[in-house]
Order: structure tokens, then C-alpha cells, then sequence
């Protein structure tokens, strides 16, 4: 039985990723800041852990490793957004929006790897955006930490092939979670209309392709940022 660990397992795109694992048989560890959530999923092991922190990474890690066993499947999801002019972001913010969206990414790749590499396989996913593919006026900041991302899912796809170790991201549009709040029900009805698609996509979307993503019917893709977007870049 495979082993997932996921990083902001308790809401949006990672509490359906949980559930969809867990369903699928896998073992399950759920990282995020507030531990056990109400709505926890039946048999997933869920541990408190700000991924901003490599010391808390590397201890939950372990704690994950001693529960489940060796890690097979690494998603690295948590995130946060912040809107608003570039001019008028303050040093802590983009400290706490880097930190959270490329941090939480470092930190935990640096504490699985590893393993991974001992074992000689592994998938480590991450959960992008579409905008750090091409950037977004009043989501400056956001964007560029997901180009981190990006870049480093890239890099890491060509220093870990060698190891059996595959590494991609998926790159979602407008997919309908709680960080889409900041945004009136207009201004939604206009990322709607700009989506092809002509909706919002659903966080059991990106889940599924994140679960084809780690499995065998994909182990000749590596180094790819998949976007789930309903072709609002075409």
C-alpha cells in the first residue's frame, strides 16, 4: 500500500486530493497548520505543521514515516494569495507569501528526498498556478512565487530522474475554493466568461489529474507543469 504525504490537506484542492487517495487505498498524512480538521477523512493521519518551518517539515516527516512507512507520493499544495498592487506589499507579506508557496515546497522536498533516494522511486507533485506561468496584474507576488515553483519542479525532474524520482506540478485556472473569497460573485462571472470552458473548475479535478500524475500510466512524464485551467490560456 502506497504511502501519500500531502502538505494543506484540510481544505480546497488538498482536502479533495485526501479524499481521493484515501478512497483509492492509499495510506494517508495530511500536513497543515491546524492539525485534525472537523471534517477529517476516515483512516488519514493528520499532523500540525507549518510548512514555513523546516524544523517542524523534517518532524512531521518522520512522525509520517514512523505511521505510514516510506513515503511514496510527495504533494506539496499548501498555499496562500495576496491581491493588491505590487507597490503595496510589505516585506512580511511577501516573507509569508514565499515562504508558504516556494518554502513549503523547499522545506519539504529537503526532508523527503532523501528517503526517496534510498528507495530508489518516487513522485513528488506540486500545485502550481496558472498565473506563475504568465503572471497576474494585482497578483504580482502570488505569481511569482508560483514561477518559483515551476522552475524548481523543472530543475529537481532533471536532478532526480537519475533516481527514479519523478517531478511535475499541475497549473490550475479558476478552480472554486476558498481562496477564490477575495473575489465578488461579478467579478467571478468574469473569469467565468473568459474560461473556454465557461465555468469554474472543481477541486476534484485537479485532485484527479494529480492522482494520474503519480501513477504508472504516467511514468514517462517528468518535468511538466500540467495546467487544469479549462483552456484559459489557450
Amino acid at each position: 500500500m502506497s504511502h501519500l504525504l500531502i502538505s494543506g490537506g484540510t481544505r480546497g484542492i488538498g482536502k479533495a486530493c485526501v479524499k481521493l487517495f484515501a478512497e483509492q487505498g492509499y495510506k494517508v498524512s495530511s500536513l497543515s497548520r491546524y492539525g485534525r480538521p472537523s471534517g477529517a477523512v476516515k483512516g488519514v493521519n493528520y499532523f500540525k505543521c507549518d510548512v514555513r518551518n523546516p524544523d517542524e517539515v523534517s518532524n512531521a516527516v518522520e512522525s509520517a514515516i514512523k505511521k505510514n512507512g516510506n513515503i511514496d507520493v510527495l504533494i506539496s499544495n499548501a498555499g496562500i494569495s495576496v491581491v493588491g498592487l505590487a507597490q503595496d506589499i510589505e516585506f512580511d507579506v511577501y516573507r509569508n507569501v514565499m515562504d508558504t508557496n516556494f518554502g513549503g515546497l523547499f522545506n519539504l522536498t529537503n526532508a523527503v528526498i532523501p528517503y526517496m533516494v534510498s528507495e530508489g522511486h518516487g513522485v513528488i507533485l506540486a500545485v502550481s498556478s496558472m498565473w506563475g506561468q504568465i503572471g497576474a496584474s494585482c497578483e504580482a507576488l502570488y505569481s511569482a512565487s508560483k514561477g518559483a515553483v515551476d522552475a524548481y519542479v523543472k530543475s529537481l525532474a532533471k536532478e532526480l530522474g537519475p533516481s527514479g524520482i519523478r517531478v511535475n506540478a499541475v497549473s490550475p485556472g479558476v478552480i472554486d475554493t476558498d481562496m477564490m473569497n477575495c473575489y465578488t460573485e461579478e467579478e467571478k462571472n468574469v473569469l467565468r466568461e473568459e474560461t473556454p470552458e465557461g465555468r469554474l473548475g472543481a477541486p476534484e479535478e485537479v485532485a484527479e489529474t494529480l492522482f494520474f500524475l503519480q501513477s504508472a500510466k504516467a511514468s514517462f512524464i517528468t518535468g511538466q507543469i500540467i495546467g487544469v485551467n479549462g483552456g484559459f490560456l489557450i
